[in-house]
């Protein structure tokens, strides 16, 4: 007989000396099979190398073991990082991460609603969806969801009754702004995120916040996208037509800092002399440059995530009343906004 994946279910339980269908509860991990029965079959499945279709388990009723985390890209430390996290956690209940990556947000829609069908996967982590998501209606009884870095308004198309996961952006930038502000900054840019992410919008209201809350000094805030060459371009435009430099600049994320730098330097401005740089996640690359930005707990938020999923899915009641993670971010002080008195801005 053919090892492998050609084995039917008719011939595991001839081998085994059972019914097929007592086969196909082992598959599924029915609770009602003796450890015995159980034993007799996986033996039969490890001595043929037989590896169970892990969709068609799915579409027969049972769990797959699969979880799907659908990101927007995973060049950047953050997507990474935070899959990572996730994955820790589902291996430790013998799960494995489907990772899929969207185009766009079409893209995400579509790909989060084919997952939402059951069969294809036990659940499904948003991992920083566009907020177009939010428009999109999520009924109760689609398989557990989470989302990550990125939460809805309450009673809003279904969502109220979605775990989330989320950093705590408000107290993030009350305190990179204070840091500016005591180490001399009056003239502060921020070069925020896309429009379509959560924490960009959070941040951004942060920001305008604290502006109200201290008119004395100036509070500039221009958009970018989240890669350093997408920052480069936008603050040399800014620069380009600014009348006078800020003497501090707050990046979205790290990679986007990254950009910031360079496009000062281009302009013959100096880190930290002539302006305080500030960014997010400390990638490692971060330390490195001497860049001081905001540690993101990233793996924690992939591990949060995912034991939020794994506690529904573990769920028979039917009584899950949604859990909102809030995280905090650290400020980590480095040589990028630390110096002496500055000179005259340029």
């Amino acid at each position: 007989m053919t090892k492998g994946q050609g084995l039917t279910l008719r011939q595991i339980a001839e081998l085994s000396g059972i019914s097929k269908s007592t086969v196909s509860r082992v598959l599924t991990k029915h609770p009602g099979v003796s450890e015995r029965t159980r034993d007799r079959v996986e033996q039969v499945m490890r001595e043929h190398g037989f590896q169970p279709n892990l969709f068609a388990r799915g579409l027969a009723g049972g769990p797959t073991g699969l979880v799907a985390v659908i990101a927007t890209e995973i060049t950047s430390g953050f997507f990474a990082e935070v899959m990572n996290g996730i994955n820790e956690v589902a291996s430790g209940q013998e799960g494995h991460l489907l990772s899929c990556i969207a185009h766009n947000t079409g893209d995400y829609i579509n790909l989060w609603r084919t997952f939402a069908r059951k069969g294809r996967v036990d659940g499904v982590v948003l991992l920083a969806p566009p907020l177009q998501i939010l428009e999109q209606s999520h009924a109760e009884n689609e398989i557990p969801v989470v989302l990550c870095a990125c939460r809805g308004e309450r009673n809003r198309k279904g969502w109220s009754h979605v775990d989330t996961v989320t950093v705590n952006n408000e107290k993030a930038m009350t305190d990179v702004l204070e840091h500016l502000r005591v180490n001399g900054a009056r003239h502060i840019l921020y070069v925020g995120g896309p429009r379509d992410v959560y924490d960009a919008r959070e941040r951004r209201t942060s920001f305008l916040r604290v502006a109200r809350e201290h008119p004395e000094i100036k509070m500039e805030m221009i958009e970018s996208g989240l890669t350093r060459d997408q920052s480069f371009e936008v603050l040399n435009n800014y620069l380009r037509k600014a009348e006078r430099c800020p003497d501090g600049v707050i990046a979205f994320n790290d990679s986007t800092a990254y950009g910031i730098m360079e496009s000062l330097k281009l302009h013959h401005l100096r880190v930290p002399e002539d302006v305080l740089v500030v960014g997010c996640d400390d990638e490692p690359a971060s330390a490195i440059l001497g860049l001081t930005t905001l540690h993101m707990p990233m793996r924690e938020l992939g591990r949060e995530s995912a034991r939020l999923l794994f506690a529904q899915l573990a769920d028979e009641t039917g009584s899950h009343k949604p859990q909102h993670s809030l995280l905090e971010l650290t400020l980590e002080i480095r040589s990028s906004s630390s110096r002496q008195p500055r000179t005259q801005a340029q």
